[in-house]
């Protein structure tokens, strides 16, 4: 993610993690698990609005009923 974007989120685990005392190895590894996390939760968010978008498409004919 890019500084920007985790300046826009107001996230303060990035913050924190440049504050805290580890080497410089450590860090990469925080900050890149930290991304992967967020590229996650966006793909399990994104993957449970279509399925609501759909579970919405599919419900419509049973309703008329």
């Amino acid at each position: 993610m890019r500084k920007d974007k985790q300046i826009a989120f107001g996230s303060d685990i990035y913050k924190l993690i440049r504050q805290a005392r580890m080497s410089e190895y450590d860090r990469r590894l925080a900050f890149n698990a930290t991304r992967q996390a967020e590229a996650f939760a966006a793909a399990v968010m994104w993957v449970k609005e279509k399925a609501a978008a759909l579970g919405n498409y599919l419900l419509k004919p049973s309703l008329k009923h």
